[in-house]
């Protein structure tokens, strides 16, 4: 009796706590600018508001919380972070091995009539964001139109026909929930067709939530279109279309979250009305996924941990099949979403296949137990049978225009290209196919075969850097060899399994070889368009005329253009060269770049930090480009009167010391210098705007120097 009036004596404490605490376990929230942390609880005391956090995240690296964080409440205060418990602000908290933590976020007591709050992990654009965190539990009613309410869908529309025909396709719609003072980004994702290279469409939304945008396409295909940074849903598309889509912020968060998705959906993701809605309903509302199969984050690594090649064949193909057959099978979906969804699974399982080497390299890296670097370096290439392509044949799609429905078709065109195949003898080694023309000197053939002889036994040349001047100075052979090796892979595997070197696969591989000169900022030549004049569909001499004359013009721009200088490195010794560079900025904090022109990720950083730069105008800042030989002297001529900032173009001797120097990997690689020509910071590969910003900044600030190079 006397153990039953404890226990009741504790329920009634309990009881009272929670009556004296608002608590609310795993609050409902309109959207979230990330998927890395999620609210467990909110708990309201008399002293306190403490938000319970989960994170997930990859094991062994780092997030952090900024101590700038606040609760911006429905009263329009904000309430400025405390504390943390068991993470400590504004440092490294690294993940475990699980991948999954949890740490607690302590702010000030909240009035009793707060009713919503945002999380507000300080106001960069990367930070982690909650918006719309309701503190009764509840969600107001969904807001949708009558139109939406009653519209009724065609599920017997059939698929547009395939082919290249250019267009735009209008969007209208949307964000359900939203709020003006949401910083949540919203952008569309598409693949061209003749560059291979996926192009974001910033979107923007009006205070009301509502938006407007147009997408150039060249043929009806499915894009990507993406809610903050990590939620994606996939539009099917039609050049001259229009569709209007209410997107349903808080379900999309709910799906994605693994603490709520478990809990009762909040309506449909998105609601669709105008061209093809149908379709994309069916493809909204799939709660199968039958395309993860084919998504690498599904995988388990250790189903491919040391397969061989012929192995990971049998494997793939009979996931193919298998998924081939539920496709098929399912009649609840229309004629139009199965025959979709066996375009992606011959594309998706085409991919996968081509992709034998570094695929199962991964699975090593990942199942081994090995450092990464290590592994990789341990990991043998898998020897491939003769016929192990021969799945090109057997699945035959490469030159079906239905491919034109998905959204990679331009990257498997591209890929194969470069696929892994024996060679025949003159193909298989480029040090032969080098030193047979007579084009190298007899010295440089020297250094050659002893750079092939010791790479061959496993050594370290003493010739090592010599040869990446030799690489530059014998650049057309090296290209040549490349070209020739593609050719074979197109003309005697790709062309020998399909039994054709004719077909759309097969054009758009020679238009590509035009859109890449443009690219690479290399106007096109009047024996370009010859050829180009010669294909048969008039698509692509209209496309490649449209990107010609606006490189043209930007060429011509930018020989107006003001805010770049070209400099010269002079004659200095190696070892002077960098503070040669860096000297005559003493004073100001530097920002050194480098980089190359031919860099996809270099220009998309660039690109990135346009706004920064504008926003740093006027203060004590200099940015200087130093960029190689690799990049031809035309194409960087061309392209620097975009990019804003002091610039050199240094010897391959010079950028070999530098690379040495500064131990640079790969490009882009980034040196901040401080006011008194001191290295404080090295980032190898764009570390994000926000991260150096927030170093340029306190560099600006800082009077003493720091000759702690940090990485």
């Amino acid at each position: 009796m006397k153990n039953f009036g404890i226990l009741l004596l504790a329920m009634v404490s309990c009881c009272l706590l929670q009556a004296k605490n608002r608590v609310v376990k795993q609050p409902p929230f309109i959207a979230r600018s990330s998927s890395t942390i999620e609210i467990d609880r909110v708990v309201v005391s008399d002293t306190a508001t403490v938000l319970d956090i989960k994170a997930f995240f990859r094991p062994h690296n780092w997030i952090q919380i900024s101590n700038e964080s606040y609760l911006l409440a429905d009263n329009g205060e904000k309430y400025p972070i405390r504390s943390g418990n068991g993470i400590t602000l504004g440092e490294k908290f690294w993940m475990p091995d699980s991948g999954e933590a949890s740490f607690s976020l302590i702010f000030p007591l909240l009035p009793p009539t707060v009713k919503v709050i945002d999380f507000i992990e300080s106001d960069c654009e990367d930070c982690f964001k909650v918006w719309g965190i309701h503190l009764d539990g509840k969600l107001p009613e969904l807001d949708l139109s009558d139109d939406v309410k009653k519209q009724k869908l065609n599920y017997d529309e059939p698929l547009p026909k395939a082919e290249l025909k250019d267009g735009k396709s209008v969007i209208t719609g949307r964000l359900l929930g939203y709020e003006k003072h949401y910083a949540l980004p919203f952008s569309c994702r598409t693949c061209d067709l003749l560059t291979a290279k996926f192009e974001d469409t910033e979107i923007k939304v009006n205070e009301d939530g509502t938006f407007r945008t147009e997408i150039e396409l060249c043929t009806p295909t499915t894009v990507s279109f993406s809610v903050g940074r990590d939620i994606y849903f996939d539009v099917f598309l039609v050049p001259g279309g229009e569709l209007d889509m209410a997107v349903n912020l808080r379900e999309l968060s709910r799906s994605e979250s693994k603490l709520l998705k478990g809990k009762r959906a909040g309506g449909k993701k998105v609601y669709f009305s105008g061209t093809m809605a149908a379709l994309n309903d069916e493809m909204i509302t799939d709660d199968e996924h039958l395309m993860d199969v084919w998504g690498m984050v599904h995988w388990n690594m250790n189903d491919l941990y040391n397969m061989t090649a012929g192995q990971y064949k049998a494997y793939w193909l009979k996931k193919y099949e298998e998924t081939k057959s539920a496709i098929c099978s399912d009649k609840k979906r229309s004629q139009a979403y199965r025959n979709l969804l066996l375009a992606q699974n011959d594309l998706l399982c085409t991919l996968t296949l081509t992709r034998v080497s570094s695929n199962l390299a991964y699975a090593y890296v990942q199942c081994s137990g090995l450092p990464a670097r290590e592994a990789y370096q341990k990991f043998k290439q898998p020897e491939l049978s003769d016929d192990f392509y021969d799945y090109i044949r057997q699945l035959n799609i490469l030159n079906s225009p239905v491919m034109l429905y998905t959204n990679g078709y331009a990257d498997l065109v591209r890929g194969m290209g470069y696929m892994r195949v024996k060679m025949d003898d003159k193909l298989s080694d480029i040090f032969a196919f080098i030193l047979s023309s007579d084009k190298v000197s007899v010295e440089d053939a020297e250094i050659i075969r002893e750079f092939k002889a010791n790479t061959d036994a496993g050594k370290t040349s003493v010739y090592r850097e010599k040869m990446g001047e030799l690489r530059i100075k014998y650049d057309d052979l090296f290209k040549e060899f490349s070209s020739m090796q593609q050719d074979y892979i197109l003309k005697k595997i790709i062309a020998g399994y399909l039994g054709t070197e004719q077909g759309l696969f097969f054009d758009l591989q020679k238009m590509m070889k035009y859109a890449q000169k443009i690219s690479d900022f290399t106007p096109l030549t009047i024996h370009d368009f010859e050829e180009i004049r010669k294909m048969s569909d008039p698509y692509y001499l209209s496309r490649l005329t449209r990107m010609n004359n606006r490189l043209l013009e930007t060429i011509e721009a930018n020989k107006k253009k003001k805010g770049y200088t070209v400099n010269e490195s002079g004659e200095v010794k190696d070892e002077d060269l960098f503070y040669s560079i860096t000297s005559k900025f003493k004073g100001k904090v530097i920002l050194v770049d480098f980089w190359a022109t031919w860099c996809g990720p270099c220009k998309m950083a660039m690109k990135q930090m346009k706004p920064m730069k504008k926003d740093l105008e006027g203060k004590d800042i200099v940015y200087v480009f130093i960029a190689g030989e690799n990049s031809p002297k035309e194409t960087w001529d061309n392209m620097i009167p975009d990019i804003h900032g002091e610039h050199y173009r240094v010897t391959a001797a010079q950028w070999n010391y530098l690379s040495k120097q500064f131990s640079i990997q790969g490009v882009p690689t980034y040196i901040i210098v401080d006011k008194e020509g001191g290295i404080i910071q090295k980032y190898t590969g764009f570390p994000g705007v926000d991260t150096v910003k927030k170093r340029i900044n306190k560099s600006i600030r800082e009077i003493k120097n720091v000759f702690v190079l940090q990485e």
